[in-house]
């Protein structure tokens, strides 16, 4: 009896999916941002300088702006902060509703008065999201593949 259902749970598997554009998915959607001051110094490695716990994600659906948490992921916010290599950058998660251009837009709230928005093209053919063009404050700041998703803003 187990060795029958055992082969009909494979069976079922192996049939489960067409072809491979149907049982694969890829999502590829992270960016990271290096934030400097005028003079070079890195805003997460100084005093006075931005702290993860005060930033704040929004998303935009539907034309409205969403403050992002997911409270059951390791980054509930959509973000974190990483300490690279070459120092400690911002890792973001955007959004990926996208308005009928196929981009999506994502707010960064530094304060009150402190805000960026990126906005993103993305890819979403094949079971695949994936990033492939980022606009920061209107600035194209990365295109697909020509490099890893990362770039330093001057803040």
């Amino acid at each position: 009896m187990k060795k029958i259902l055992f082969t009909l749970i494979i069976g079922l598997s192996i049939l489960a999916c067409s072809d491979d554009n149907d049982c694969c998915v890829n999502v590829d959607i992270g960016i990271d941002i290096k934030y400097l001051n005028a003079q070079g110094e890195n805003l997460f490695e100084i005093d006075n300088g931005y702290n993860e716990s005060d930033i704040t994600i929004y998303h935009k659906i539907n034309g409205e702006w969403n403050e992002y948490y997911k409270g059951n992921l390791d980054s509930p916010k959509g973000i974190k902060v990483v300490n690279g290599e070459n120092g400690k950058f911002l890792s973001i998660s955007p959004s990926t509703t996208l308005d009928e251009n196929n981009y999506s837009e994502t707010k960064i709230k530094f304060s009150e008065s402190d805000f960026d928005i990126i906005k993103t093209e993305i890819d979403k053919s094949n079971s695949n999201t994936i990033v492939t063009k980022v606009w920061y404050n209107g600035n194209l700041e990365w295109e697909a593949y020509e490099s890893e998703r990362m770039f330093e803003i001057i803040k």
